[in-house]
């Protein structure tokens, strides 16, 4: 059962920045109080990026306690990211929000460590600690989002005349929240790699699949099912426990099993929803978007899916036995076509 839940917060990390030899060519850091505590975000470019006057783009990243800076020997990159912000660097100012309690830089040496540890389920403090815990909830990330578009749309140098969201995975269900509930100044809001039901009913669609494909028998994956009818019963009686979990904390099962739909067909601004045909924890439910949109008649859709294409974008190639024997990083060209939904 861990691997499953470890599946459902998988994350991008497709390391494809140009290291930067000082951090402050990379990006600048900004810190905003947040009661007792501070939000910290990074906007893509140098000083001189922050005197030209830009839309922004809010890019919200997937699950994990991932740092989205990489100190590589005398340098500095991006790896927490499905595309490379640096190709459109003059067409928007690029931001991204550090996760509470996750640091913002870390060498090779701990990222080695730390995808080990994600790998194998360890949630150690040095990798997941009390504080990321704490605030890993879907409210906590809508308000941080909110918060920094709130002082960004004031500063000289943003065009808020344009204000992009741009989230997947995780960043999915944020997005959704956000963009239908909380900030106005949004215009355009781009989704990708979500789901429009809820989270952990992808636990339960990885058991049916894993019978129809032999792995258990039908069996054995209604037992499983069972069992997780009764972890769900505890999590809804537990909603903010952050002590009980279940491979995440009961309070992120909670407010990430939202059902999406409701806040996708609230969303009124110009939507471009995205996935992969081979995303096996999502494709099956986003199929339906266009239907759900139809009949509530709703026109802000703007609907694609890329066959054989997996969870962070990668084009899966199969032999004939369906067997996948490559796969090819297509996350670039993704992006490329928001841009061009944008430029629209």
């Amino acid at each position: 059962m861990r691997g499953l839940i470890l599946i459902a917060c998988l994350l991008f990390s497709v390391e494809v920045f140009a290291q930067h030899k000082e951090l402050a060519n990379l990006c600048q850091i900004f810190h905003l109080p947040d009661g007792k505590d501070t939000t910290t975000f990074i906007v893509f470019g140098n000083k001189d990026d922050l005197k030209q006057k830009k839309p922004l783009f809010l890019f919200r990243q997937g699950s994990q306690p991932m740092p989205i800076i990489h100190q590589y020997k005398d340098g500095f990159y991006m790896p927490v990211s499905p595309f490379r912000f640096r190709d459109f660097k003059d067409k928007y100012h690029f931001v991204m929000i550090s996760k509470p309690g996750v640091r913002l830089v870390a060498d090779s040496v701990y990222l080695d460590q730390y995808q080990k540890a994600m790998r194998n389920g360890d949630t150690s403090e040095v990798f997941v600690s009390k504080k990321y815990l704490k605030n890993n909830y879907r409210e906590k990330y809508v308000q941080q989002c909110d918060q920094v578009i709130d002082f960004l749309v004031k500063q000289s140098w943003v065009d808020s005349k344009k204000v992009v969201f741009c989230g997947g995975s995780e960043g999915f269900t944020v997005g959704a929240d956000l963009v239908a509930n909380r900030n106005k100044h949004i215009t355009h809001a781009i989704l990708f790699s979500g789901n429009p039901e809820r989270r952990f009913e992808n636990i339960i669609y990885r058991l049916r699949q894993d019978a129809k494909s032999g792995i258990m028998t039908v069996k054995e994956a209604q037992e499983e099912i069972d069992k997780l009818y009764e972890v769900w019963k505890d999590i809804c009686r537990n909603p903010e426990s952050v002590e009980k979990s279940f491979g995440d904390t009961y309070r992120a099962w909670y407010s990430f099993s939202i059902r999406n739909l409701d806040n996708l067909l609230k969303i009124q601004i110009p939507l471009y929803v995205t996935y992969g045909t081979e995303d096996g924890e999502i494709a099956a439910n986003m199929d339906m978007l266009p239907i759900e949109f139809e009949i509530a008649g709703k026109r802000n859709l703007t609907f694609k899916s890329y066959p054989n294409y997996n969870h962070q974008f990668f084009e899966l190639k199969k032999n004939p036995s369906g067997e996948i024997i490559d796969k090819i990083y297509q996350g670039d060209a993704v992006a490329a076509e928001w841009i061009k939904w944008l430029e629209r």
